[in-house]
């Protein structure tokens, strides 16, 4: 997996530092108090912060797609799928019904574990049920504008039909397709949107409420959205030909801008596109709560079904496949956690540095000077 900020180095003590023991455990930023409840902020801080954001649902059978939702959740990773594109025939979704295996005896109903899901809430909600709410770890509130493979402001014909809850004989869009739309069309401006998230959030009281944006008008849409008090933001960056000093700038200057909003405590997601296993962790170090993994998926299936042997799609050759996929992905979150964890004494403008100048200048980070 390409490695887009390899000019960056973690750095590391001293040869003469003191012994201090294990460094603790890294941890979620707090959240502000403002709307986030104590059952949903405690799961939320158990997750990984790493998540998939946009995976394609439509380009795998729906059997299969739940499997690989299942055993990605179950490692910790929040998975972002609806109902519609994941369940069965007949509605079923073991992703969606079913309890973490984590779960105790002492549980109430209340208050029980699921696997952490993402409620993807776009403006068309094309796909979208109340079931979807139920138990929900996140909503995402996508204010986006969508674009399919050709290009264009569009949902394909594909997505569409898997997105089609009452499977008519006749697809929703006619057999292709139809236009996205930027801003919920029942939010009449951007100073309405806090009513909209009081919706959302009495819909699902267990859930953390973000927002995504693209970062083209950044700075006026983060005075706009922070005003509705969303719980955290998700940056979509991976649509943006940023290379890794543009990426890293991206991520250092829109934390300084939310923090200059008055919003240290909000977190900061990001959609950073292709990226390795250490780049996630630079880019927490950046000052990003989360980082979208889509990317890692996607390489580790490709590699997956490349190197099977066997087309038959039972569901027992799903589910090997699916826990093949979750081993791999393991795997690398150990990378970016270990990486974390180490970072964790040191103060946050020592974390990282570069023998290139001009990142560290533009990142304001201490050089390495081998021999000043």
């Amino acid at each position: 997996m390409q490695a887009r900020l390899e000019k960056l180095n973690f750095t590391s003590a001293k040869a003469d530092s003191p012994w201090t023991g294990p460094p603790a455990q890294w941890q979620h930023p707090s959240f502000p108090t403002l709307a986030l409840n104590e059952t949903a902020e405690k799961r939320f801080k158990e997750l990984l912060p790493l998540f998939l954001h946009e995976p394609k649902w439509h380009h795998f059978d729906s059997e299969q797609a739940n499997a690989i939702a299942v055993a990605l959740a179950e490692i910790d990773l929040p998975v972002t799928a609806l109902r519609s594109e994941v369940s069965s025939s007949n509605g079923d979704s073991h992703f969606h019904d079913h309890p973490n295996s984590d779960q105790t005896d002492d549980t109430t109903a209340s208050e029980s574990i699921c696997l952490p899901r993402i409620v993807p809430y776009r403006p068309e909600r094309y796909g979208l049920t109340a079931e979807d709410f139920d138990h929900a770890t996140m909503i995402d509130v996508r204010l986006t504008t969508h674009r399919d493979e050709t290009g264009r402001f569009a949902y394909s014909a594909d997505q569409l039909a898997r997105w089609d809850v009452l499977r008519g004989e006749v697809p929703i869009s006619g057999g292709s397709w139809v236009p996205s739309a930027t801003f919920p069309p029942d939010v009449p401006s951007m100073h309405q949107l806090g009513s909209k998230f009081s919706q959302l959030r009495a819909l699902a009281p267990n859930a953390v409420l973000f927002v995504t944006l693209e970062p083209f008008h950044l700075m006026v849409d983060l005075q706009g959205v922070l005003a509705a008090q969303p719980d955290g933001l998700i940056l979509q960056l991976d649509s943006v030909a940023l290379d890794g000093l543009e990426l890293a700038l991206m991520v250092l200057k829109t934390r300084e801008q939310m923090d200059r909003l008055g919003n240290e405590s909000t977190p900061l997601w990001i959609s950073p596109g292709e990226i390795g296993a250490d780049d996630a962790a630079k880019l927490i170090a950046l000052g990003a709560s989360g980082v979208a993994v889509d990317s890692w998926f996607e390489h580790v299936w490709d590699n997956i079904t490349s190197s099977s042997n066997s087309g038959y799609a039972s569901r027992s050759h799903h589910l090997n496949q699916a826990r093949l996929l979750a081993d791999e992905m393991q795997w690398y979150a150990n990378r970016t956690m270990g990486l974390l964890h180490s970072m964790e004494r040191f103060p946050k403008r020592e974390r990282l540095t570069s023998f290139d100048t001009t990142w560290c200048d533009a990142l304001n980070l201490q050089r390495v000077d081998l021999f000043g």
